[in-house]
């Protein structure tokens, strides 16, 4: 994990076994294709499941693995949009915004 921290592009491939519906299950999948330091929409994602935008933030927002599981990485088409990292609303913005700047910091 600390190779992360010192390069974001570090995969983070750990056998990750977390419980969710299989409509969070197909979300999360789909959230560990958007490479670090790139973003999409929760609108771009619903399109490719065929669901709505909502549905995508609802499995966002059930993710258990925050980092291995990259939803801060699913903006709105204006704006952030939410997250949930459990440290109230401006506290988990903060910090998506943090993980977005890492990421895109070291692109080359």
């Amino acid at each position: 994990m600390s190779a992360w921290f010192a390069d974001p592009r570090t995969p983070l491939d750990l056998p990750l076994a977390p419980s969710g519906t299989p409509y969070q299950q197909r979300v999360w999948s789909l959230l560990r294709t958007i490479p670090a330091g790139q973003s999409q929409t929760y609108g771009e994602l619903a399109e490719r499941l065929g669901s709505a935008p909502r549905a995508v933030g609802g499995a966002c927002a059930a993710n258990p693995l925050l980092l291995l599981i990259p939803c801060h990485r699913v903006v709105a088409r204006q704006g952030l949009g939410g997250f949930s990292a459990g440290v109230g609303r401006e506290g988990s913005l903060a910090l998506k915004r943090w993980l977005l700047d890492h990421e895109s910091s070291l692109r080359s």
